[in-house]
This record gives C-alpha cells, sequence and structure tokens, in this order.
C-alpha cells in the first residue's frame, strides 16, 4: 500500500503518515527509496490501537463495551 492510499484510508496528511513510519509507531518497510505498508500489518496495527470497531467505523459506546465485557465473564 502506498502512502497516499494509507492517507485515504486514515483521513491523514501524508506528512503524518511519513513521520509515524519514521518512528516506527506505524508499520511500515521501504521499496527503494519509497515508504510502503502492508495492508495486513495496518489492519492488525489498528486493532491493536483502536480495539474492535463497529459497523459504522466507530468504537462502540463505554456502556455497550463494558456489557460485553460482563457477558463474556458470564458465559
Amino acid at each position: 500500500m502506498k502512502v497516499a492510499e494509507l492517507c485515504d484510508l486514515l483521513g491523514v496528511d501524508d506528512k503524518h503518515i511519513y513521520r509515524m513510519a519514521a518512528r516506527g509507531s506505524l508499520p511500515s518497510f521501504r521499496v527503494g527509496g519509497a515508504v510502503r505498508f502492508d495492508p495486513q500489518e495496518v489492519a492488525k496495527w489498528l486493532r491493536a490501537k483502536y480495539g474492535v470497531v463497529s459497523a459504522e467505523g466507530r468504537k462502540p459506546p463505554a456502556q455497550v463495551r463494558a456489557a460485553r465485557t460482563q457477558e463474556s465473564r458470564i458465559a
């Protein structure tokens, strides 16, 4: 995945992506002088950083998360 594609996906500026990649906070690799991103690694990073995301692309409210946690403890 190219930087421009990731910018569109995350809705951030390309400079932000380059800085995160340089710091190592966003999984990336280099092909020649270009920075590239493995889509599966980016998806794994997003899940680790933000947890489970609802179908609308937002985290469920804290009350819903708490209820899910409580249900999983009961089961």
